[in-house]
Protein backbone atom coordinates (compact mmCIF):
# COMPACT_ATOMS: atom_id res chain seq x y z
CA UNK A 1 0.00 0.00 0.00
CA UNK A 2 2.87 2.39 0.75
CA UNK A 3 4.31 1.77 -2.71
CA UNK A 4 0.92 2.52 -4.30
CA UNK A 5 0.53 5.72 -2.29
CA UNK A 6 4.03 6.83 -3.26
CA UNK A 7 3.36 6.13 -6.94
CA UNK A 8 0.06 8.05 -6.88
CA UNK A 9 1.66 10.97 -5.05
CA UNK A 10 4.47 11.22 -7.62
CA UNK A 11 1.98 10.95 -10.49
CA UNK A 12 -0.17 13.69 -8.96
CA UNK A 13 2.81 16.03 -8.63
CA UNK A 14 3.83 15.41 -12.25
CA UNK A 15 0.32 16.07 -13.56
CA UNK A 16 -0.22 19.19 -11.49
CA UNK A 17 3.04 20.89 -12.51
CA UNK A 18 1.76 21.91 -15.99
CA UNK A 19 -1.88 22.15 -14.84
CA UNK A 20 -1.35 25.15 -12.54
CA UNK A 21 -0.40 27.63 -15.32
CA UNK A 22 -3.12 26.15 -17.56
CA UNK A 23 -5.77 26.77 -14.89
CA UNK A 24 -4.61 30.31 -14.17
CA UNK A 25 -4.21 31.35 -17.82
CA UNK A 26 -7.57 29.85 -18.78
CA UNK A 27 -9.24 31.72 -15.91
CA UNK A 28 -7.73 34.98 -17.11
CA UNK A 29 -8.90 34.31 -20.69
CA UNK A 30 -12.45 33.68 -19.46
CA UNK A 31 -12.27 36.84 -17.32
CA UNK A 32 -11.28 38.96 -20.32
CA UNK A 33 -13.82 37.34 -22.69
CA UNK A 34 -16.69 37.93 -20.23
CA UNK A 35 -15.52 41.39 -19.17
CA UNK A 36 -14.90 40.21 -15.61
CA UNK A 37 -18.41 38.81 -15.19
CA UNK A 38 -17.47 37.41 -11.76
CA UNK A 39 -17.17 40.99 -10.47
CA UNK A 40 -19.29 43.22 -12.69
CA UNK A 41 -22.45 41.09 -12.50
CA UNK A 42 -22.30 40.21 -8.81
CA UNK A 43 -25.54 42.06 -7.84
CA UNK A 44 -27.37 40.31 -10.69
CA UNK A 45 -26.15 36.95 -9.41
CA UNK A 46 -27.92 37.45 -6.08
CA UNK A 47 -31.04 38.81 -7.79
CA UNK A 48 -31.52 35.79 -10.08
CA UNK A 49 -30.62 33.05 -7.58
CA UNK A 50 -34.17 32.83 -6.19
CA UNK A 51 -35.92 32.81 -9.58
CA UNK A 52 -38.62 30.11 -9.52
CA UNK A 53 -38.56 27.28 -12.08
CA UNK A 54 -40.72 27.66 -15.17
CA UNK A 55 -44.27 26.27 -15.16
CA UNK A 56 -45.72 23.63 -17.46
CA UNK A 57 -49.23 23.50 -18.93
CA UNK A 58 -50.63 22.17 -15.64
CA UNK A 59 -49.02 24.97 -13.65
CA UNK A 60 -46.52 22.60 -12.04
CA UNK A 61 -42.84 23.44 -11.56
CA UNK A 62 -40.90 22.17 -14.55
CA UNK A 63 -37.71 20.29 -13.67
CA UNK A 64 -35.22 21.85 -11.21
CA UNK A 65 -35.09 25.48 -10.03
CA UNK A 66 -32.00 27.69 -10.17
CA UNK A 67 -31.66 27.39 -6.39
CA UNK A 68 -32.06 23.60 -6.44
CA UNK A 69 -29.41 23.23 -9.17
CA UNK A 70 -27.19 25.62 -7.21
CA UNK A 71 -27.73 23.49 -4.10
CA UNK A 72 -26.89 20.24 -5.90
CA UNK A 73 -23.60 21.69 -7.13
CA UNK A 74 -22.97 23.31 -3.72
CA UNK A 75 -23.53 19.88 -2.18
CA UNK A 76 -20.71 18.58 -4.38
CA UNK A 77 -18.51 21.55 -3.57
CA UNK A 78 -19.02 22.03 0.15
CA UNK A 79 -17.74 19.00 1.99
CA UNK A 80 -14.48 17.16 2.46
CA UNK A 81 -12.30 19.57 0.50
CA UNK A 82 -13.50 22.61 2.46
CA UNK A 83 -12.41 21.19 5.80
CA UNK A 84 -10.02 18.26 5.36
CA UNK A 85 -8.59 19.59 2.08
CA UNK A 86 -8.00 23.13 3.33
CA UNK A 87 -6.44 21.84 6.55
CA UNK A 88 -4.10 19.71 4.46
CA UNK A 89 -3.20 22.65 2.19
CA UNK A 90 -2.36 24.89 5.16
CA UNK A 91 -0.40 22.16 6.94
CA UNK A 92 1.67 21.26 3.87
CA UNK A 93 1.83 24.58 2.02
CA UNK A 94 1.72 27.04 4.90
CA UNK A 95 -0.53 30.05 5.38
CA UNK A 96 0.39 31.40 1.94
CA UNK A 97 -1.60 28.57 0.32
CA UNK A 98 -4.76 30.43 1.41
CA UNK A 99 -3.82 33.40 -0.78
CA UNK A 100 -3.63 31.13 -3.83
CA UNK A 101 -6.99 29.64 -2.95
CA UNK A 102 -8.42 33.17 -3.12
CA UNK A 103 -6.75 33.78 -6.48
CA UNK A 104 -8.21 30.57 -7.90
CA UNK A 105 -11.65 31.52 -6.58
CA UNK A 106 -11.52 34.93 -8.28
CA UNK A 107 -10.40 33.70 -11.70
CA UNK A 108 -12.39 30.49 -11.20
CA UNK A 109 -15.57 32.53 -10.91
CA UNK A 110 -15.29 33.31 -14.62
CA UNK A 111 -14.43 29.67 -15.40
CA UNK A 112 -17.51 28.46 -13.51
CA UNK A 113 -19.67 31.00 -15.33
CA UNK A 114 -18.52 29.82 -18.77
CA UNK A 115 -18.77 26.13 -17.83
CA UNK A 116 -22.33 26.37 -16.50
CA UNK A 117 -23.63 28.76 -19.18
CA UNK A 118 -22.36 26.45 -21.93
CA UNK A 119 -23.86 23.42 -20.14
CA UNK A 120 -27.23 25.22 -20.03
CA UNK A 121 -27.04 26.14 -23.71
CA UNK A 122 -26.46 22.54 -24.77
CA UNK A 123 -28.73 20.78 -22.29
CA UNK A 124 -31.12 18.18 -23.71
CA UNK A 125 -34.69 17.27 -22.84
CA UNK A 126 -35.25 14.10 -20.85
CA UNK A 127 -38.98 13.62 -20.40
CA UNK A 128 -40.16 16.41 -18.13
CA UNK A 129 -36.65 17.42 -17.06
CA UNK A 130 -33.25 18.29 -18.53
CA UNK A 131 -29.83 16.71 -18.55
CA UNK A 132 -26.42 17.82 -19.73
CA UNK A 133 -22.81 18.34 -18.76
CA UNK A 134 -19.43 17.97 -20.37
CA UNK A 135 -20.22 14.80 -22.33
CA UNK A 136 -23.27 16.42 -23.95
CA UNK A 137 -21.24 19.56 -24.67
CA UNK A 138 -18.56 17.50 -26.42
CA UNK A 139 -21.15 15.75 -28.59
CA UNK A 140 -23.51 18.65 -29.35
CA UNK A 141 -21.14 21.65 -29.43
CA UNK A 142 -17.86 20.07 -30.53
CA UNK A 143 -19.53 17.38 -32.68
CA UNK A 144 -17.49 14.61 -31.05
CA UNK A 145 -19.32 11.56 -29.75
CA UNK A 146 -15.95 9.97 -28.94
CA UNK A 147 -15.04 13.01 -26.84
CA UNK A 148 -18.38 12.74 -25.07
CA UNK A 149 -17.83 9.07 -24.26
CA UNK A 150 -14.32 9.73 -22.94
CA UNK A 151 -15.60 12.56 -20.77
CA UNK A 152 -18.50 10.48 -19.45
CA UNK A 153 -16.19 7.59 -18.53
CA UNK A 154 -13.83 10.00 -16.74
CA UNK A 155 -16.71 11.42 -14.70
CA UNK A 156 -17.85 7.91 -13.78
CA UNK A 157 -14.35 7.07 -12.54
CA UNK A 158 -13.85 10.39 -10.73
CA UNK A 159 -17.26 11.11 -9.21
CA UNK A 160 -18.78 7.64 -9.20
CA UNK A 161 -15.75 5.95 -7.65
CA UNK A 162 -12.93 8.17 -6.39
CA UNK A 163 -14.66 11.30 -5.05
CA UNK A 164 -17.59 9.32 -3.67
CA UNK A 165 -15.29 7.07 -1.65
CA UNK A 166 -13.25 10.02 -0.43
CA UNK A 167 -16.33 11.90 0.82
CA UNK A 168 -17.64 8.79 2.56
CA UNK A 169 -14.25 8.20 4.16
CA UNK A 170 -14.21 11.71 5.59
CA UNK A 171 -17.51 11.03 7.34
CA UNK A 172 -16.00 8.00 9.08
CA UNK A 173 -12.84 9.87 10.07
CA UNK A 174 -14.89 12.75 11.51
CA UNK A 175 -17.11 10.43 13.55
CA UNK A 176 -14.12 8.46 14.85
CA UNK A 177 -12.40 11.72 15.80
CA UNK A 178 -15.51 12.84 17.69
CA UNK A 179 -15.56 9.62 19.76
CA UNK A 180 -12.02 10.33 20.96
CA UNK A 181 -10.79 6.85 20.17
CA UNK A 182 -10.49 4.71 17.07
CA UNK A 183 -13.10 2.15 18.07
CA UNK A 184 -13.60 -0.45 15.36
CA UNK A 185 -17.35 -0.80 15.81
CA UNK A 186 -17.81 2.98 15.44
CA UNK A 187 -16.20 2.88 12.01
CA UNK A 188 -18.32 -0.06 10.87
CA UNK A 189 -21.53 1.37 12.29
CA UNK A 190 -20.86 4.67 10.53
CA UNK A 191 -20.24 2.83 7.27
CA UNK A 192 -23.56 1.00 7.54
CA UNK A 193 -25.51 4.17 8.40
CA UNK A 194 -23.97 6.21 5.56
CA UNK A 195 -24.55 3.39 3.08
CA UNK A 196 -28.19 2.92 4.14
CA UNK A 197 -28.91 6.67 3.86
CA UNK A 198 -27.22 6.84 0.46
CA UNK A 199 -29.26 3.90 -0.86
CA UNK A 200 -32.50 5.46 0.39
CA UNK A 201 -31.88 8.77 -1.38
CA UNK A 202 -30.37 7.63 -4.70
CA UNK A 203 -33.36 5.39 -5.34
CA UNK A 204 -35.52 8.53 -5.26
CA UNK A 205 -33.97 10.11 -8.35
CA UNK A 206 -32.65 13.55 -9.29
CA UNK A 207 -35.47 15.59 -7.83
CA UNK A 208 -35.13 13.95 -4.42
CA UNK A 209 -31.39 14.66 -4.50
CA UNK A 210 -32.20 18.31 -5.29
CA UNK A 211 -34.68 18.54 -2.43
CA UNK A 212 -32.32 16.94 0.10
CA UNK A 213 -29.42 19.15 -0.98
CA UNK A 214 -31.60 22.28 -1.01
CA UNK A 215 -32.69 21.55 2.57
CA UNK A 216 -29.40 20.46 4.12
CA UNK A 217 -26.55 22.31 2.42
CA UNK A 218 -27.47 25.94 3.24
CA UNK A 219 -28.27 25.07 6.85
CA UNK A 220 -25.09 23.11 7.56
CA UNK A 221 -22.85 25.49 5.62
CA UNK A 222 -24.30 28.38 7.66
CA UNK A 223 -23.80 26.43 10.90
CA UNK A 224 -20.16 25.77 10.04
CA UNK A 225 -19.57 29.41 9.09
CA UNK A 226 -21.15 30.58 12.37
CA UNK A 227 -18.99 28.16 14.36
CA UNK A 228 -15.92 29.39 12.51
CA UNK A 229 -16.83 33.05 13.04
CA UNK A 230 -17.31 32.39 16.76
CA UNK A 231 -13.81 30.89 16.92
CA UNK A 232 -12.37 33.78 14.89
CA UNK A 233 -14.05 36.33 17.20
CA UNK A 234 -12.74 34.48 20.27
CA UNK A 235 -9.23 34.79 18.78
CA UNK A 236 -9.74 38.23 17.24
CA UNK A 237 -6.41 39.51 18.49
CA UNK A 238 -4.68 36.95 16.24
CA UNK A 239 -6.49 37.96 13.05
CA UNK A 240 -3.97 40.65 11.99
CA UNK A 241 -1.20 38.10 12.45
CA UNK A 242 -3.11 35.53 10.37
CA UNK A 243 -3.47 38.03 7.51
CA UNK A 244 0.23 38.88 7.76
CA UNK A 245 1.09 35.20 7.56
CA UNK A 246 -1.14 34.64 4.51
CA UNK A 247 0.15 37.60 2.48
CA UNK A 248 3.68 37.47 3.86
CA UNK A 249 4.21 33.85 2.94
CA UNK A 250 2.38 34.10 -0.39
CA UNK A 251 4.51 37.00 -1.60
CA UNK A 252 7.55 36.63 0.63
CA UNK A 253 11.14 36.51 -0.59
CA UNK A 254 12.05 33.94 2.04
CA UNK A 255 9.49 31.42 0.78
CA UNK A 256 10.61 31.89 -2.82
CA UNK A 257 14.32 31.46 -2.05
CA UNK A 258 13.70 28.54 0.32
CA UNK A 259 11.93 26.58 -2.38
CA UNK A 260 8.63 26.58 -0.48
CA UNK A 261 6.86 28.77 -3.04
CA UNK A 262 6.09 25.96 -5.48
CA UNK A 263 4.64 23.72 -2.77
CA UNK A 264 2.54 26.59 -1.43
CA UNK A 265 1.09 27.48 -4.83
CA UNK A 266 0.47 23.86 -5.75
CA UNK A 267 -1.33 23.12 -2.47
CA UNK A 268 -3.43 26.26 -2.75
CA UNK A 269 -4.45 25.68 -6.36
CA UNK A 270 -5.08 21.94 -5.94
CA UNK A 271 -7.23 22.24 -2.84
CA UNK A 272 -9.14 25.28 -4.11
CA UNK A 273 -10.00 23.56 -7.40
CA UNK A 274 -10.95 20.32 -5.71
CA UNK A 275 -13.16 22.33 -3.37
CA UNK A 276 -14.92 24.79 -5.71
CA UNK A 277 -14.85 22.51 -8.80
CA UNK A 278 -14.49 25.46 -11.20
CA UNK A 279 -13.44 23.99 -14.53
CA UNK A 280 -13.61 20.40 -13.30
CA UNK A 281 -16.61 19.53 -15.44
CA UNK A 282 -18.88 18.40 -12.59
CA UNK A 283 -21.05 21.41 -11.75
CA UNK A 284 -22.16 21.62 -15.40
CA UNK A 285 -24.35 18.55 -14.80
CA UNK A 286 -26.31 20.33 -12.07
CA UNK A 287 -26.39 23.55 -14.08
CA UNK A 288 -27.90 21.81 -17.09
CA UNK A 289 -30.73 20.33 -15.02
CA UNK A 290 -32.21 23.75 -14.17
CA UNK A 291 -35.35 25.08 -15.87
CA UNK A 292 -34.64 28.78 -16.42
CA UNK A 293 -35.34 31.51 -18.96
CA UNK A 294 -31.75 32.27 -19.98
CA UNK A 295 -28.54 30.15 -19.83
CA UNK A 296 -26.61 33.01 -18.24
CA UNK A 297 -28.69 32.80 -15.06
CA UNK A 298 -27.23 29.43 -14.16
CA UNK A 299 -23.76 30.74 -14.93
CA UNK A 300 -24.40 33.44 -12.33
CA UNK A 301 -25.53 30.87 -9.77
CA UNK A 302 -22.45 28.70 -10.24
CA UNK A 303 -20.12 31.68 -9.90
CA UNK A 304 -21.77 32.45 -6.56
CA UNK A 305 -21.19 28.81 -5.64
CA UNK A 306 -17.45 29.21 -6.18
CA UNK A 307 -17.41 32.30 -3.97
CA UNK A 308 -19.45 30.64 -1.22
CA UNK A 309 -17.22 27.59 -1.30
CA UNK A 310 -13.77 29.16 -1.36
CA UNK A 311 -14.00 32.78 -0.21
CA UNK A 312 -16.34 31.93 2.66
CA UNK A 313 -16.22 28.28 3.78
CA UNK A 314 -12.57 27.50 2.90
CA UNK A 315 -11.42 30.81 4.39
CA UNK A 316 -13.24 30.03 7.63
CA UNK A 317 -11.42 26.69 7.86
CA UNK A 318 -8.07 28.35 7.19
CA UNK A 319 -8.66 30.99 9.88
CA UNK A 320 -9.74 28.34 12.41
CA UNK A 321 -6.56 26.35 11.79
CA UNK A 322 -4.18 29.31 11.66
CA UNK A 323 -5.58 31.04 14.75
CA UNK A 324 -5.33 27.81 16.76
CA UNK A 325 -1.98 26.68 15.27
CA UNK A 326 -0.08 29.86 14.28
CA UNK A 327 3.21 28.01 13.74
CA UNK A 328 1.78 24.75 12.34
CA UNK A 329 4.66 22.95 13.95
CA UNK A 330 4.20 19.19 13.69
CA UNK A 331 0.56 19.65 12.69
CA UNK A 332 -1.31 16.70 11.23
CA UNK A 333 -3.06 17.22 7.92
CA UNK A 334 -6.70 16.61 7.14
CA UNK A 335 -9.74 16.29 9.38
CA UNK A 336 -7.50 15.67 12.40
CA UNK A 337 -6.03 19.17 12.20
CA UNK A 338 -9.44 20.84 11.81
CA UNK A 339 -10.85 18.81 14.70
CA UNK A 340 -7.88 19.60 16.95
CA UNK A 341 -8.12 23.31 16.12
CA UNK A 342 -11.84 23.50 16.91
CA UNK A 343 -11.54 21.47 20.12
CA UNK A 344 -8.67 23.69 21.30
CA UNK A 345 -10.80 26.77 20.64
CA UNK A 346 -14.20 25.80 22.08
CA UNK A 347 -13.82 22.49 23.87
CA UNK A 348 -14.78 18.90 23.19
CA UNK A 349 -18.32 19.80 22.04
CA UNK A 350 -16.72 21.49 19.03
CA UNK A 351 -15.42 18.14 17.83
CA UNK A 352 -18.90 16.66 18.05
CA UNK A 353 -20.37 19.65 16.19
CA UNK A 354 -17.73 19.29 13.47
CA UNK A 355 -18.54 15.60 13.12
CA UNK A 356 -22.25 16.37 12.63
CA UNK A 357 -21.52 19.11 10.08
CA UNK A 358 -18.99 17.00 8.19
CA UNK A 359 -21.38 14.06 8.23
CA UNK A 360 -24.08 16.16 6.59
CA UNK A 361 -21.88 18.08 4.15
CA UNK A 362 -19.90 15.04 3.03
CA UNK A 363 -23.11 13.00 2.75
CA UNK A 364 -24.70 15.55 0.42
CA UNK A 365 -21.44 15.50 -1.56
CA UNK A 366 -21.87 11.74 -1.94
CA UNK A 367 -25.36 12.39 -3.32
CA UNK A 368 -23.99 14.99 -5.74
CA UNK A 369 -21.36 12.51 -6.92
CA UNK A 370 -24.13 9.99 -7.56
CA UNK A 371 -26.03 12.60 -9.58
CA UNK A 372 -22.94 13.29 -11.70
CA UNK A 373 -22.27 9.59 -12.25
CA UNK A 374 -25.90 8.77 -13.02
CA UNK A 375 -26.09 11.60 -15.54
CA UNK A 376 -23.19 10.12 -17.45
CA UNK A 377 -24.52 6.55 -17.27
CA UNK A 378 -27.67 8.00 -18.81
CA UNK A 379 -25.56 9.61 -21.53
CA UNK A 380 -23.81 6.32 -22.34
CA UNK A 381 -26.84 4.05 -22.28
CA UNK A 382 -30.59 4.05 -21.59
CA UNK A 383 -30.47 0.39 -20.52
CA UNK A 384 -32.31 0.24 -17.19
CA UNK A 385 -30.33 -2.79 -16.05
CA UNK A 386 -27.07 -0.85 -16.39
CA UNK A 387 -28.57 2.00 -14.37
CA UNK A 388 -29.62 -0.39 -11.63
CA UNK A 389 -26.16 -1.99 -11.57
CA UNK A 390 -24.60 1.47 -11.26
CA UNK A 391 -26.80 2.27 -8.27
CA UNK A 392 -25.81 -0.96 -6.53
CA UNK A 393 -22.11 -0.50 -7.31
CA UNK A 394 -22.22 3.13 -6.15
CA UNK A 395 -23.79 2.16 -2.83
CA UNK A 396 -21.22 -0.64 -2.33
CA UNK A 397 -18.33 1.75 -3.10
CA UNK A 398 -19.76 4.20 -0.58
CA UNK A 399 -19.47 1.48 2.07
CA UNK A 400 -15.94 0.58 0.97
CA UNK A 401 -14.90 4.23 1.04
CA UNK A 402 -15.90 4.50 4.68
CA UNK A 403 -13.34 1.90 5.77
CA UNK A 404 -10.41 2.30 3.31
CA UNK A 405 -7.19 4.14 4.22
CA UNK A 406 -7.74 7.86 3.44
CA UNK A 407 -4.20 8.50 2.20
CA UNK A 408 -4.80 6.29 -0.82
CA UNK A 409 -8.12 7.97 -1.62
CA UNK A 410 -6.64 11.48 -1.47
CA UNK A 411 -3.69 10.47 -3.67
CA UNK A 412 -6.00 8.87 -6.24
CA UNK A 413 -8.22 11.97 -6.36
CA UNK A 414 -5.17 14.19 -6.90
CA UNK A 415 -4.30 12.15 -9.99
CA UNK A 416 -7.80 11.93 -11.48
CA UNK A 417 -9.40 15.33 -11.12
CA UNK A 418 -6.74 17.38 -12.98
CA UNK A 419 -7.22 15.05 -15.96
CA UNK A 420 -10.95 15.74 -15.88
CA UNK A 421 -10.25 19.47 -15.53
CA UNK A 422 -7.98 19.35 -18.59
CA UNK A 423 -10.79 17.87 -20.70
CA UNK A 424 -13.20 20.51 -19.43
CA UNK A 425 -10.97 23.57 -19.77
CA UNK A 426 -9.93 22.53 -23.27
CA UNK A 427 -13.54 22.48 -24.45
CA UNK A 428 -14.38 25.76 -22.69
CA UNK A 429 -11.52 27.61 -24.39
CA UNK A 430 -13.16 26.71 -27.71
CA UNK A 431 -16.69 27.61 -26.57
CA UNK A 432 -16.10 30.74 -24.48
CA UNK A 433 -17.17 33.05 -27.39
CA UNK A 434 -20.67 31.55 -27.11
CA UNK A 435 -20.83 32.23 -23.37
CA UNK A 436 -19.65 35.78 -24.09
CA UNK A 437 -22.37 36.24 -26.74
CA UNK A 438 -25.05 34.97 -24.36
CA UNK A 439 -23.88 37.38 -21.65
CA UNK A 440 -24.08 40.30 -24.10
CA UNK A 441 -27.59 39.19 -25.07
CA UNK A 442 -28.61 39.05 -21.41
CA UNK A 443 -27.15 42.49 -20.68
CA UNK A 444 -28.85 43.99 -23.74
CA UNK A 445 -32.27 42.70 -22.64
CA UNK A 446 -31.73 44.03 -19.13
CA UNK A 447 -30.80 47.48 -20.52
CA UNK A 448 -34.07 47.45 -22.48
CA UNK A 449 -35.99 46.80 -19.26
CA UNK A 450 -36.96 43.25 -20.28
CA UNK A 451 -36.92 40.07 -18.24
CA UNK A 452 -34.13 38.25 -20.15
CA UNK A 453 -35.28 35.17 -22.06
CA UNK A 454 -33.33 33.19 -24.62
CA UNK A 455 -34.89 31.16 -27.43
CA UNK A 456 -33.24 29.36 -30.32
CA UNK A 457 -34.47 31.94 -32.86
CA UNK A 458 -32.28 34.58 -31.16
CA UNK A 459 -28.99 32.77 -31.58
CA UNK A 460 -26.61 33.04 -34.55
CA UNK A 461 -27.46 30.66 -37.41
CA UNK A 462 -23.97 29.15 -37.24
CA UNK A 463 -24.65 27.60 -33.84
CA UNK A 464 -25.36 23.89 -34.19
CA UNK A 465 -26.43 21.25 -31.70
CA UNK A 466 -28.72 23.44 -29.55
CA UNK A 467 -31.89 21.38 -29.08
CA UNK A 468 -33.59 22.54 -25.89
CA UNK A 469 -34.28 26.26 -26.34
CA UNK A 470 -37.62 26.38 -28.04
CA UNK A 471 -40.02 28.83 -26.33
CA UNK A 472 -41.25 26.02 -24.05
CA UNK A 473 -37.73 25.72 -22.63
CA UNK A 474 -37.37 29.43 -21.89
CA UNK A 475 -40.84 30.50 -20.75
CA UNK A 476 -43.80 29.46 -18.66
CA UNK A 477 -46.35 27.56 -20.75
CA UNK A 478 -48.77 30.46 -21.25
CA UNK A 479 -45.96 32.83 -22.26
CA UNK A 480 -44.58 30.22 -24.69
CA UNK A 481 -47.96 29.80 -26.40
CA UNK A 482 -48.29 33.57 -26.84
CA UNK A 483 -44.68 33.85 -28.07
CA UNK A 484 -45.31 31.20 -30.73
CA UNK A 485 -48.50 32.96 -31.82
CA UNK A 486 -46.80 36.37 -32.15
CA UNK A 487 -43.87 34.92 -34.11
CA UNK A 488 -45.96 32.71 -36.38
CA UNK A 489 -44.37 29.52 -35.04
CA UNK A 490 -46.03 26.11 -35.13
CA UNK A 491 -47.58 24.84 -31.87
CA UNK A 492 -45.25 22.82 -29.68
CA UNK A 493 -45.12 19.07 -30.11
CA UNK A 494 -46.93 17.04 -27.48
CA UNK A 495 -43.73 15.15 -26.74
CA UNK A 496 -40.51 17.06 -26.36
CA UNK A 497 -38.25 14.23 -25.29
CA UNK A 498 -34.81 14.54 -26.83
Amino acid sequence: MDALNSFLADAGEAIWLPMIPIVLIAGLVFTVMTRAVQVTMLPEMFRTLLDPPLKDAQGEDRSVSTLAAFSISAAGRIGTANIAGVSTAVAMGGAGAVFWMWVIALVGGATAFVESTVAQLYKVRDGDSYRGGGAVVYEKALRSRIGGVIFAVMVLICAGISFNMLQANTITVAVVQATGDEITWVKWLTAFVVTALTAAVVLGGVRRIGRVAEALVPFMAAAYVLLGLAIVVANVEQIPEVFMQIFGQALGFREITAGAFGTMVMQGVRRAMFSNEAGMGLSGHAAASASISHPVKQGFAQTLGVYLDTLVVCTITAFIVLSANPNLGGAEAGVELANQSIVNAVGSWGGIALAVMLFTLAFTSVLADYFYGESNIHYLTRNTTVHTVFKVVFVCLTFAGCIIEPTTLWALADVLFPLLALLTIGSLLVLVPKASWLLKDYRAQRREGKAPAFTSDRMPSSWKGVTAWEPEDAMDHADAVEYRRQHGLAPARESVAD
